[in-house]
């Protein structure tokens, strides 16, 4: 007598569901391979999807000023 029951369809399903379930539980701490990454320290680098920021212009009294 085996111990799973591997002939039978609820078991593929339940064993389909649990390796679904537990890949999104463990996939945001796996280091992702990405060249560039804007969030170098976060396991899943999710900050790198985010469009890179606009800079504000500088103003001293109306006239602009250059920042390096």
């Amino acid at each position: 007598m085996n111990s799973f029951p591997i002939d039978d369809w609820q078991f593929w399903v339940a064993t389909a569901i649990v390796i679904t379930a537990l890949w999104f539980v463990v996939r945001p701490f796996i280091p992702s391979q990405r060249a560039r990454a804007a969030c170098p320290n976060c396991p899943s680098k999710s900050a790198s999807a985010l469009p890179p920021s606009r800079r504000a212009e500088l103003t001293m009294e109306g006239s602009k000023i250059r920042t390096p």
